[in-house]
């Protein structure tokens, strides 16, 4: 059912006409839906890393609403597309980890079997679905070549439904895997430059598949959704990135010493340990900006080809990752973390006469927020089975308040689960198999260095977290949080792991056996 409602008109000076939101779902808007790989927010418009450039980035979010408080609903792939795409909460369907079958078998969940996704959403009130890239799970040639899209959400998938990204260019195997470096690194955690023109990437091509769909004339409104793998290791990517990045520039990672001591010792410590003592911090921050780089000029791109089409002012464009990225901080790398570095993620809105040019939002917000976000600026009732809210009214006003937390759920090796609440000022993490608690309070600590949860001055914060979570995650019960930490010994205010081993004692991880192919 459509919905047409009074709102107050944004007057967008110079850069849009001054439609309403009922005046944009009553011309049933095209919809951009950009969804990039592992980009965290060292980039311009979330005030990361200082040396990141990332132009095209800064040009639409001074178009746009920035989201600068948003976070995914699950640090992993596979969970956190099919939430996104699906509208439901990890924490009911169970899949809050990387699943890496073909096909879309997440239909086989009882909740999930017959629900409309986003992409059907739109397909089923008369647009045209284009797909092209990383939308769902999915790999390419040479890895493992998969996708977990539905095919009847898509009207055409690009290159294919069977494989939906072309083919992925590699970096030479002397320049990734020095015969001189010690210990063994997982096949896919490679860095260094590709000599290549960008026309050979794989995102290149997508994109140019996408700027064409966007200049083609048609009668139906378009739903076009293209996925860019960068900056998705491997972190290979053309020369003329990484030039952008001298190695003398590079900056330091504010890091401190046992930082894990108070927190939960995770089980990627050994990448750590192999980047250390091998000395490639640095290349590997190079080679993670160099990959960033390359994804902001494929965005670049794409939006020229909007700007291009004449349809700017009629199309939404929302931009997002699927969660964030590690490089070396908590002694981590990739995601996987219910920390700040894995669950906080790029999100942009561009709603014509809707969202304020330039504004930004620091309320809380999750990726769940997508598909009802795009339904609502459509002019439709959000579905009964999605757990996220519109941010349409923080497009109207980026400085109205939120009542929920952001919630992120995953599941780590060894089939243990965990949960996050990200509020304004505050996170806090509950682990459900050793009930060991953590707390950061990000206007002091923004690298979440200390933690609060034991503390006797936090304990009203704590309990409101606690409380919280209880009523939005069915599994988690009161009385499991309220158990003392297994593992953990409390020593004054502090919580603290009984057999923490510093990262300098810390084992290398074996070397690995070379084989040809796939690495």
């Amino acid at each position: 059912m459509r919905k047409f409602g009074i709102v107050t008109l944004i007057i967008v000076q110079g850069l849009f006409p001054e439609i309403s939101l009922s005046m944009l779902a009553a011309k049933q808007p095209d919809v951009l839906f950009i969804a990039i790989d592992d980009m965290n927010d060292w980039i311009g418009p979330l005030g990361g890393l200082e040396i990141a450039k990332t132009p095209n980035l800064d040009r639409f979010a001074a178009e746009s609403a920035t989201f600068a408080n948003a976070h995914c609903a699950s640090p992993a792939c596979a969970a956190s597309r099919l939430a996104n795409m699906s509208g439901v909460q990890p924490s009911k369907t169970g899949v809050m980890q990387n699943v890496w079958y073909d096909g879309p078998q997440w239909r086989e969940i009882p909740m999930l079997k017959d629900i409309e996704t986003v992409e059907q959403f739109f397909k089923n009130r008369g647009y045209e679905t284009l797909a092209g890239g990383k939308i769902y799970h999915s790999l390419a040639p040479p890895w493992l070549t998969s996708n977990q899209a539905d095919p009847d959400g898509w009207d055409f998938y690009y290159p294919s439904l069977a494989v939906p990204m072309p083919y992925q260019m590699n970096a030479p195997e002397k320049v990734i895997n020095p015969d001189s470096w010690k210990g063994g690194r997982h096949k896919w955690f490679t860095w260094g430059p590709i000599q290549v023109l960008d026309e050979k990437m794989a995102d290149h091509q997508t994109v140019s598949w996408a700027r064409y769909e966007l200049m083609r004339k048609r009668d139906k409104p378009l739903y076009l959704a293209c996925g860019i793998f960068r900056p998705h290791m491997p972190w290979e990517v053309p020369q003329k990135y990484f030039d952008l990045y001298p190695i003398e520039d590079i900056p330091d990672l504010e890091i401190e010493e046992n930082d894990l001591q108070d927190a939960l010792v995770h089980t990627r410590r050994g990448w750590h340990k192999f980047v250390l003592e091998n000395q490639q911090w640095k290349h590997v921050v190079q080679a993670y900006l160099a990959s960033i780089s390359f994804a902001d000029a494929q965005i670049g791109r794409l939006l020229e080809a909007l700007d291009e089409s004449g349809k700017a002012n009629e199309t939404i464009v929302v931009l997002w990752s699927d969660h964030g990225m590690h490089i070396g901080e908590k002694e981590n790398w990739e995601k996987f973390t219910l920390w700040e570095e894995s669950t906080r993620v790029p999100f942009f809105v561009r709603a014509p006469g809707v969202s304020e040019p330039g504004s930004v939002v620091t309320q809380p917000v999750s990726l769940l927020d997508v598909y009802p976000s795009l339904v609502d600026l459509a002019g439709y009732d959000t579905p009964e089975h999605c757990d996220g809210v519109s941010v349409v009214p923080l497009l109207r006003n980026p400085h109205s308040k939120r009542k929920h937390s952001a919630l992120t759920s995953f599941t780590f090796p060894r089939n243990v689960t965990g949960h996050t609440l990200r509020g304004e000022r505050y996170r806090y993490i509950y682990y459900e198999w050793n009930s060991l608690e953590e707390l950061y309070d990000h206007r002091n600590d923004k690298g979440e260095y200390t933690n609060l949860a034991y503390d006797p001055k936090h304990v009203k914060i704590v309990r409101q977290f606690r409380e919280e979570l209880v009523a939005r995650v069915d599994r988690v019960k009161l009385e499991e949080i309220e158990k003392a930490p297994d593992g953990y010994t409390l020593s004054g205010n502090r919580i603290l792991a009984d057999d923490f081993v510093p990262i300098a004692k810390v084992l290398l991880p074996p070397v690995r056996p070379k084989v040809s192919g796939i690495r």
